[in-house]
């Protein structure tokens, strides 16, 4: 024998099953304001973003220190610039060879670029004692055609750049600066034979009468 269930049984199970279930609302408050009918709720920020966010803060913080403030970083376009200088001071290394020659250094003299490189190192090493133009201070004039070393040529201006003259507190420059950096910074001191600027007087001897 067979039995059946109720037709008012079967259709309430049938309501109840198809009735959506309800979704407690999560333990936070509800925001005032409202768009287009939607609410949102006042829940806090997940762990990692706010880790992130700071984390991001305190290295900000150290960059602009850093680049901007201490004087220690190198901007993008400082390192540019010295990676141009280095692939100047390269190329001219294979034009002229290892060997300095008084021809090589009347070469580089003529270079603009090399020679703007060279007066940044003369700004760096030797603006202190020779001036920002070579007019001469605590050393002597560059520019006055009298030299106490030498005879004023190329290789002797590099000898003394390369050398130094430790009894006058000039350090050897060799010890310091790479090998093309101190050619290129006796081709330079080399272009201001001539101009005459005021400044020291002159010491040792003048050119033309050697």
């Amino acid at each position: 024998m067979t039995t059946s269930a109720a037709p008012g049984h079967a259709a309430a199970e049938t309501t109840e099953s198809s009735e959506p279930s309800k979704v407690e609302a999560p333990n936070a408050s509800v925001l005032e304001h409202e768009y287009d009918g939607i609410r949102e709720y006042d829940n806090p920020l997940p762990g990692w973003w706010v880790y992130t966010f700071w984390a991001s803060f305190v290295f900000s913080v150290g960059y602009l220190f850093h680049f901007h403030v201490s004087g220690n970083g190198e901007s993008v376009a400082e390192a540019y610039e010295t990676d141009m200088a280095s692939a100047r001071e390269e190329r001219a290394k294979q034009a002229h060879g290892q060997k300095v020659t008084e021809e090589g250094l009347a070469q580089l003299s003529q270079d603009p670029a090399l020679m703007a490189d060279a007066q940044a190192i003369f700004g760096q090493r030797c603006v202190m004692c020779h001036g920002a133009r070579g007019e001469g201070g605590i050393g002597p004039n560059l520019t006055d055609g009298s030299f106490i070393h030498g005879s004023g040529s190329l290789l002797d201006i590099y000898a003394t750049v390369s050398n130094g003259v430790p009894a006058k507190g000039m350090p050897a420059w060799s010890l310091q600066l790479t090998p093309m950096q101190v050619s290129e910074l006796a081709a330079l001191v080399g272009t201001f034979q001539g101009k005459n600027l005021p400044g020291k007087a002159p010491e040792g001897t003048p050119m033309n009468a050697r």
